[in-house]
């Protein structure tokens, strides 16, 4: 009987220990996966004026903390689904029904050359939406969610079918302070791809799409105007009725009046969106 109970605490102790090894191996796991993120998930977020802890979080969870087979192979960390470039990987996905149950398939999923590739391209996503809705994701945009929680609840009801899906973002991103490390500062100069003068007192995000400039006479800035900034303008008719490249957007935050920054031929400025029309993502 004592050698019995001997043996029974060594197996415990053991078991203990291992318990122990595997949640540091884990933690480990997940804080090198953040680590190895971290500058790419800022960048691209504030580039596009979006929550880099939901982010980060969503791709903590599709790609499994960098483990999958899909981010090892694909470098794919948000379980798009298409093809990128051409290419694409066959895999095998688990899905869930309309009453909740959860169920294995083979679908097509995106290759990637980059984890910066994924990134940007889940971040087009979310800016340009779908095909059939371009404004499907708008509600997970920083300037329309006033919280982190409030943009994985959009992001939730759109892009997945797991019902706690919502709920496992928010508790990746209370876990591992994620808003505190990526969410506190907002875009620069630096992450929007500005060419002319910057304004403070807007938020700026990269835009890559296409417009027509409205008939008539329209007023061109340098920069985005404001109250308290008023950037030079000139009055035009020369871009009447043009196609021009979009590249930039600007939201003043005072009054939340729209501007983008458009370009035809080597001319660069910003313009209202009251003056364009037929805007596009590309």
């Amino acid at each position: 009987m004592k050698l019995w109970k001997e043996l029974t605490l060594i197996l415990a102790v053991t078991i203990g220990v291992s318990g122990l090894a595997a949640t540091h191996v884990q933690a480990d796991t997940h804080t090198a996966f953040i680590n190895q993120m971290s500058q790419p998930v800022l960048k691209v977020s504030r580039q596009n004026h979006l929550y880099g802890s939901v982010m980060m979080a969503q791709a903590a969870l599709e790609s499994d903390w960098g483990t999958s087979q899909l981010s090892i192979d694909a470098h794919n960390y948000f379980g798009v689904k298409g093809n990128y470039d051409g290419h694409s990987i066959t895999m095998s996905t688990a899905e869930a029904n309309a009453s909740g149950s959860m169920y294995n398939t083979l679908a097509q999923f995106k290759v990637y050359p980059s984890v910066k590739a994924s990134l940007t391209d889940y971040a087009k996503t979310l800016r340009g939406g779908t095909t059939w809705n371009p404004f499907l994701y708008q509600g997970a945009w920083r300037e329309n969610a006033g919280s982190y929680m409030a943009a994985t609840a959009v992001v939730a009801e759109n892009y997945a079918t797991d019902q706690n899906y919502a709920e496992k973002l928010n508790n990746i991103i209370a876990e591992y302070d994620l808003h505190d490390l990526l969410d506190r500062s907002t875009a620069t100069s630096h992450d929007a791809d500005t060419s002319t003068e910057v304004t403070p007192g807007v938020d700026y995000s990269s835009y890559d799409g296409s417009a027509t400039i409205k008939s008539g006479t329209i007023r061109f800035y340098n920069g985005v105007p404001t109250a308290s900034d008023k950037v030079k303008s000139v009055k035009t008719t020369q871009l009447a009725n043009k196609k021009v490249k979009v590249s930039a957007r600007g939201i003043v935050t005072s009054d939340q009046s729209i501007w983008y920054q458009v370009k035809s031929g080597s001319v660069t400025g910003w313009v209202q969106i009251t003056d364009i029309l037929g805007l596009k993502t590309n």
